[in-house]
């Protein structure tokens, strides 16, 4: 090569890189002036400080070309107070390569600055969005997995919050047989009778109570004490036995029983006049014994459920 072309060339590229000099320095001046640091113009801008620093050292590589980085520029203007065109056409001619400069005219319309911003503020919201529906999916399967299996003692709290505002009555149970009775008559015989006198109330009154059930030794003596309850009165007696702790309320001929937790095992037996309704919490521990005939299922395990038995249909409810 002529000793007179190399030194057009390195006069060309010593004149380029005074220009991408000037332009770094341009910038950073410009923000200096206006006592604005990196991180300010970053927030302001929405730009990354680091794209913003390579920008102020003449390094446009980190910027992602074209027209992005002309909008840069000019976002970059726009906030230390130097105009926008301008800027951006000196910087098309410091960074030709860079700066997309054979796409379009030097000069970068507003119109690409305000469509780049809107599609980051598009992005911005989309992402948003995006967390926020992460945070509700995550929290609807914490309440179907870990919440949702537990919600039957939950249930039983709602039924029993009205029940503890309601006026305490005594419970309709029947007492055992009085002291009087002989020491020979074991417990069993007592109930055996109770619940055979119940089934003879319900079935025809020439029907004799040696059909019925077979008494126990004091069974006789028990049923001519002036003081034993007259069970065989009520129309409907109702048993109800667990089979595991199950919280029970129950109302008889309208007047509600204090509502409790039942133990395994335990029988509550009711004499009823007109009508029993029984909430129990897990209808799946709970038998139920009509004028002693076994009913249907109240329901299933783990269920609270309410049921009103009527004394003058109880037989639609047996087994």
């Amino acid at each position: 090569m002529p000793r007179e072309e190399r030194v057009q060339t390195r006069l060309a590229m010593t004149m380029a890189e005074d220009r991408q000099a000037d332009f770094g320095t341009f910038l950073r001046q410009a923000r200096e002036q206006r006592g604005l640091t990196l991180q300010e113009l970053a927030v302001t801008t929405k730009i990354s400080a680091r794209v913003l620093e390579s920008l102020e050292r003449n390094d446009p590589s980190k910027l992602p070309g074209g027209i992005f980085s002309r909008a840069f520029v000019r976002a970059y203007a726009r906030e230390v107070g130097l105009d926008p065109d301008a800027t951006v056409a000196r910087f098309v001619t410091a960074f030709p390569d860079e700066s997309g400069a054979d796409e379009m005219p030097a000069t970068t319309s507003a119109v690409e600055a305000e469509s780049f911003e809107q599609r980051r503020k598009i992005l911005r919201v989309t992402a948003r969005l995006l967390g926020v529906g992460l945070i509700v999916a995550f929290l609807v399967f914490i309440y179907y997995t870990r919440i949702r299996p537990g919600s039957t003692g939950a249930g039983a709290g709602a039924v029993q919050a009205p029940a503890a505002s309601a006026p305490s009555a005594p419970p309709v149970v029947v007492p055992q047989p009085p002291a009087t009775r002989p020491a020979a008559s074991p417990m069993p015989a007592a109930d055996t009778s109770v619940e055979a006198a119940g089934a003879s109330a319900s079935r025809a009154p020439v029907e004799s109570a040696p059909q019925t059930a077979v008494p126990g030794p004091g069974a006789a003596a028990a049923d001519a004490a002036p003081g034993a309850p007259a069970a065989s009165a009520a129309p409907l007696v109702v048993v109800l036995s667990f089979s595991e702790p199950c919280w029970v309320s129950v109302s008889v001929d309208g007047t509600r029983t204090p509502s409790r937790t039942a133990a395994a095992g335990e029988r509550l037996e009711f004499a009823v006049q007109r009508s029993i309704t029984m909430t129990v919490g897990n209808a799946g521990a709970v038998s139920v014994l009509l004028n002693g005939k076994a009913g249907r299922p109240l329901g299933a395990a783990g269920q609270v459920v309410t049921t009103t038995v009527a004394a003058s249909s109880y037989e639609s409810l047996l087994r």
